[in-house]
């Protein structure tokens, strides 16, 4: 080795000792510049010492038999060992904890999309009063959320897993704020005396389920994208808590709100939450998942960087893969890539909807979203109307009533989460538990409609029956809600979009009919309960034998 060549190069070789005057072994340990917490090294050792012409180096972990010293390569990498300069921040991917920048917001943007929602089935009791609604318009008006939210499902989720769900659900804030505010303020005298008021009302609503469309979509896609497989369902049960407590929150703050401003104070206040939620949603939620941001800071890097950018493209991908591996889970290869499915980029643009539908799997997760909705919607939309009317509580008394199903329901959706992910820790096959869990999420409620169905029940025990048919289904979260991530991991939010909107129409279909058959029965809901109790046995069936969780998309 020349003496300049010695000199250039002496900071990068470290750990130098001398065996022989004419041998030495040397370790080279390259530096390279890295995202904080990876560490990656390669040795080198060096052969006996000979003419300047001959190899120098010789790599011990590589198939490179010889390389030849570079003094301006090997200063560069001594340069940037001995002063490496930070990497620019970017705010787009802010270090900070999911639980704060994903989770929490993604929570409290479900929980307003639940009281934008909900709070139509407190208002229509007043509503139906004041402009002569019967049952069957109520369960029209009702289902015409339904209507625009099902419209925006799969676009929402090829757009979130294009764009990012933070980008997308931002959107949707925005929209279905504002479709709230426009009910009571379209409302004039005028419209009123011109018999306009159900189309305002139908357009109104429809505009509201059109934004929140875009919400769980969006919110499968942040999952996927900044959530480790090992806490997947930890996270969905934290999100579907926020969900759950907007209906909660709407049914707790709906009666009192009513009382003191009127139905239209009611739209006024849950609409103008909006804007702070919007504010918060934009500062607090990163762009894209940090490895995706490292990624492509190190892609950005100019091309005189040489091999320091070389070397933060591999960190990079080592930290990405370091991510998608289910470290200490438990859980078998259909979750292991679940949490690589999207950097919030398009990670699943060349999964078509046709090739979606070709699956049995996805078919499975059709079949029991469209149940599931049909007896969500129905809960969602009907219950305060069947306390006030079948049960003879008073307004106030018929929305507290209602407050108690779902507040077990939010409690019941993060305990699906931890309970799932702790049997998948102890080695329960991802299957099984998904199949359990969504087993008893269908057949307890079966049976607590079945009863409910029955004449004479009272108050207390509807109450009581309604309570754990709704809690029960919360387990629902950790059964076909996370299956929709371990079939499709890199287009979670198109395949939830899908699902959803199978879903949607079933809901549309089961608001709307509960209307005209409770008005054929002359009020009893107990035919209603009947069929949503056969539709769940038929639905557990056909999930045993086709859930899968080999992720496929």
């Amino acid at each position: 080795m020349t003496p300049s060549s010695s000199s250039t190069s002496s900071g990068a070789l470290r750990g130098c000792s001398s065996a022989r005057p004419r041998q030495r072994l040397v370790a080279l340990q390259c530096a390279v510049i890295q995202p904080p917490g990876v560490s990656l090294t390669r040795r080198w050792s060096a052969s006996p010492v000979a003419p300047a012409s001959a190899p120098k180096l010789r790599c011990c972990d590589s198939r490179l038999e010889a390389v030849r010293p570079r003094p301006r390569l090997v200063a560069a990498a001594a340069s940037a060992a001995a002063s490496p300069s930070p990497a620019p921040a970017s705010p787009s991917s802010p270090p900070g904890n999911p639980f704060l920048t994903v989770l929490l917001p993604t929570a409290l943007a479900l929980l307003l999309c639940n009281m934008d929602r909900i709070c139509l089935s407190v208002a229509i009791l007043p509503m139906s009063v004041e402009f002569g609604w019967p049952a069957s318009l109520q369960g029209v008006i009702q289902s015409a959320f339904l209507w625009g939210y099902m419209a925006t499902q799969l676009a929402g989720g090829a757009l979130a897993d294009r764009y990012g769900g933070k980008r997308v659900l931002a959107a949707g804030i925005a929209w279905f704020s504002v479709a709230s505010l426009l009910l009571p303020a379209a409302l004039s005298p005028s419209v009123v005396a011109a018999g306009m008021t159900v189309p305002v009302v139908l357009l109104s609503r429809f505009l509201t389920g059109f934004g929140e469309g875009v919400a769980l979509p969006s919110m499968s896609n942040l999952v996927a994208s900044h959530i480790p497989p090992a806490s997947k369902a930890r996270a969905l049960g934290l999100c579907f808590s926020g969900f759950h407590s907007g209906n909660l929150a709407g049914l707790i703050l709906s009666p009192l709100l009513l009382m003191s401003y009127g139905w239209r104070g009611l739209f006024y206040v849950f609409g103008l939450l909006g804007l702070p939620l919007l504010l918060f949603w934009l500062k607090v939620v990163p762009d894209k998942p940090p490895a995706a941001a490292a990624a492509a800071a190190a892609a950005a890097e100019p091309a005189g960087s040489g091999a320091a950018a070389a070397s933060k493209a591999s960190a990079s991908a080592a930290t990405a893969a370091a991510e998608a591996s289910p470290s200490g889970s438990g859980g078998d290869a259909s979750s292991s890539s679940s949490s690589s499915s999207g950097t919030g980029g398009g990670g699943g643009a060349d999964v078509s909807v046709g090739r979606l539908l070709g699956s049995r799997a996805t078919w499975a997760i059709i079949a029991v979203n469209v149940v599931n909705h049909f007896g969500y919607f129905i809960y969602l939309n009907w219950m305060p109307t069947y306390f006030n009317k079948a049960l003879g509580f008073d307004l106030r008394s018929s929305s507290f009533t209602a407050f108690l199903p779902w507040l077990v329901m939010a409690v019941g959706s993060s305990l699906a989460g931890l309970l799932a992910d702790a049997l998948v820790a102890r080695g329960v096959p991802v299957v099984t538990v998904r199949k359990r869990l969504q087993t008893i999420a269908f057949l307890v409620p079966a049976v607590a409609l079945v009863a409910l169905a029955q004449p004479g029940i009272s108050p207390a025990g509807a109450v009581g029956l309604m309570t754990v048919a709704l809690g029960t289904t919360s387990l629902g979260q950790a059964g076909f809600v996370a299956n929709m991530s371990d079939v499709a991991p890199r287009a979670a939010g198109k395949m939830f979009g899908l699902c959803n909107t199978f879903g949607c129409l079933s809901g549309i279909v089961g608001v709307t009919a509960v209307g005209f058959i409770v008005e054929a029965s002359r009020g009893s809901f107990a035919p209603v309960f009947a069929l949503t109790a056969g539709l769940y046995v038929i639905a557990t069936i056909i999930w045993n034998l086709y859930c899968t969780t080999e992720p496929l998309f």
